[in-house]
Parts: structure tokens; C-alpha cells; sequence
């Protein structure tokens, strides 16, 4: 199954009617370039998670760099790495 669609069984699967009118996932684009997914974890599975910042340099256009701060999920990466972001997500949580 493709990241995407894994992401949006996630997302769809925490839309309890209250979540996402307070919380949710944002993917958007960096100006160096390159991309961010951010991902509120309060009231789901994963919050209180923890995850220290690993950041991994392939060159100027590769990379990622993930980590969990205040309940939220940030990863950001290359303009090439956007898939790569969201399957770091989908392991993080489980969802491979």
C-alpha cells in the first residue's frame, strides 16, 4: 500500500468527530527547497511519544531530518524526499 494512502487511513482513522477540529497533519514546503509534514499527536495512540531529532545527509538535495516535539511529529526533508518523509512517519507509528 502506498505511503500516501497509509497516511490517509491514519489521519482518517483519529477524525472522531473532535480531533480534527483541534488537531491534524500539514504538509508543506520548505525554501531551500524541500518539504514538512507536521503531525499533532494529542489524543491519539501516540502521544507522550518521544523521538530525538535524527537528521540523515545524503547531500544538499537528500536529506531528512525527523523529531518529536510538544506532541507533535515534525520531519522535513529534500525536494525529492517527500515520500521518504511520510514512511518515516508510518514507522514511527507503526503503520509500515
Amino acid at each position: 500500500m502506498s505511503e500516501l494512502l497509509l497516511l490517509q487511513k491514519w489521519y482518517a482513522r483519529h477524525c472522531d468527530g473532535d480531533w480534527e477540529h483541534s488537531y491534524g497533519m500539514k504538509i508543506d514546503t520548505l525554501d531551500n527547497p524541500g518539504w514538512m509534514l507536521t503531525v499533532d499527536l494529542v489524543d491519539t495512540g501516540l502521544s507522550g511519544s518521544s523521538l530525538p531529532r535524527s537528521r540523515i545527509d545524503r547531500s544538499d538535495i537528500d536529506w531528512i531530518q525527523c523529531e518529536v516535539s510538544s506532541d507533535t511529529y515534525i520531519a522535513c526533508g529534500g525536494v525529492f524526499n517527500l515520500q521518504e518523509i511520510i514512511g518515516q512517519f508510518l514507522e514511527f507509528a507503526g503503520e509500515e
